[in-house]
């Protein structure tokens, strides 16, 4: 577990205590004494026998770590009711969603606590604002579905979203296919209500930088959050412009370079985004709504080379496409040998080692033609060559099954017989789009040199890919 920011403590806390452990670290008193007084103290669930326990040990990564245990709270005072009994057991807080997280981020030695069985709903829908305010454990998904009505979405949209939950695309700091439009989750945070370790319950949300020195200077609990942070980046401003990784299209860890952010208004409500519930919990979060497109259309492009494919994408780029995804060999053979999949990618021909799909937002099917028309040109003028001619793809319902098997890469990759399987060892890494060619080259020869092959997918568009190298484990 990473240790916190905010006092939380860590894992290593209740391992030093005695020898003797359980499987998950805790001392079986410390365990038995945490359970009793949540049992007592909570209406949600308490789980601490060893079936929920191996069920949440596990999320969609290589890891696996018994929790201390599990609660479901029932409401939000169940939550903080969980945050003080924890604080005062020194066992550390987990917040978790849909277990969607491809590094361990939703597993450890610790009191889980799952936010996406009933604390789901939306609060609060500002059309006129455009923002809504949700509770962490509603999946994204289905609160498109509510907003949907309204013309309007939540821009974001990870492959996961029938299962990622707001809180959890907050602590990962999330995006999806539409990144190169929408951002990253950070872009889209604009205020969070949250809870500290300590009990404090805080509202973040933009504040100038006047009323925040003033604010410094107010002896509670947020008062005292923003003097650190103005002595943080007081103190460390200058390390933090220097060395943090440019490239916008990440999720590596705190988001310190919201310190230095030169907007007029200074929002700590991100500095929680990317810290994946070691900071705080969070209770809610209103979110940036962005219109509904009216009308989409894709258009697919087939080549025999992987590297090719990604030489393009620059070139793609420069016709303001809303997403550039890459669907490579191994997962295209999968979904044919798939019958349920087989049909939904009948109009890619042959065997190509990639093919990108491009899409492009419009407001009629003749300003998607154009705009198609206009990609194929572009290609043509500097000197790009595919394998077939290029499919536009204007049928809402086949375009569906396009993004259908795209989502379902990682289930089919999984599927995968033998002893050799696609594992995440080189996993959602995304580099500077201008980059993209020679990184995948490079990729590529190593996975050669040790006699294997690997499935490429995901954002072309914003450099950032899954790769999983078939291997025996």
């Amino acid at each position: 577990m990473t240790a916190t920011l905010s006092g939380q403590p860590s894992a290593t806390t209740i391992r030093s205590h005695g020898n003797r452990r359980e499987p998950n670290g805790a001392l079986p008193f410390v365990a038995a004494a945490l359970q009793d007084e949540l049992q007592r103290r909570i209406a949600g669930e308490v789980r601490f026998d060893a079936v929920s326990r191996m069920l949440y040990s596990t999320d969609a990564s290589n890891y696996q770590i018994d929790p201390v245990g599990v609660v479901i709270p029932a409401s939000r005072d169940d939550v903080l009711a969980t945050i003080e009994i924890a604080a005062q057991h020194r066992v550390p807080l987990l917040p978790r969603g849909g277990g969607s997280s491809l590094s361990g981020q939703t597993v450890g030695a610790a009191l889980v606590i799952d936010f996406s069985k009933v604390l789901s709903r939306v609060l609060d829908i500002d059309l006129e604002g455009g923002f809504v305010t949700v509770e962490p454990g509603i999946n994204i998904d289905a609160l498109n579905r509510q907003l949907k009505p309204h013309g309007v979405m939540f821009g974001p949209d990870p492959a996961s979203a029938n299962r990622a939950t707001a809180g959890g695309v907050v602590g990962n700091n999330s995006t999806g296919s539409h990144s190169i439009l929408y951002g990253m989750t950070a872009d889209n945070v604009q205020a969070v209500k949250a809870a500290t370790v300590d009990g404090a319950i805080l509202d973040l949300a933009p504040i100038a930088p006047a009323a925040m020195a003033g604010r410094a200077s107010v002896d509670d609990a947020k008062g005292q959050l923003f003097s650190q942070l103005l002595a943080f980046r007081e103190r460390y401003g200058g390390l933090i412009a220097r060395d943090f990784p440019p490239h916008w299209r990440r999720a590596t860890g705190y988001s310190l370079d919201q310190l230095l952010k030169p907007d007029p208004e200074f929002n700590p409500a991100r500095l929680l985004v990317s810290s994946e519930g070691t900071l705080a919990t969070l209770l809610e979060v209103t979110f940036r709504l962005v219109p509904r497109p009216t009308k989409t259309g894709l258009v697919l492009l087939q080549f025999d080379e992987l590297v090719a494919s990604m030489a393009a994408t620059p070139v793609i780029l420069e016709t303001d496409p809303s997403a550039v995804e890459l669907m490579g060999r191994m997962l295209i053979n999968l979904t044919r040998s798939q019958p349920g999949f087989a049909r939904q990618i009948s109009m890619i021909e042959g065997d190509p080692a990639a093919v990108l799909v491009v899409e492009f937002y419009g407001e009629t099917d003749a300003e998607l033609e154009q705009k198609a028309e206009r990609l194929k040109s572009h290609l043509a003028a500097s000197g790009v060559r595919t394998t077939a001619d290029p499919v536009v793809v204007l049928d809402p319902a086949r375009q569906e099954d396009v993004w259908s098997v795209r989502k379902a890469g990682l289930g089919l990759l999984m599927s995968v017989r033998g002893d050799h399987k696609p594992i995440p060892v080189i996993e959602d890494v995304s580099v500077p789009v201008e980059h993209l060619a020679e990184y995948v080259g490079a990729i590529e020869e190593l996975v050669t040199a040790h006699g294997t092959t690997a499935a490429y997918y995901a954002h072309a568009s914003a450099g950032c890919l899954h790769i999983r190298p078939l291997i025996n484990l």
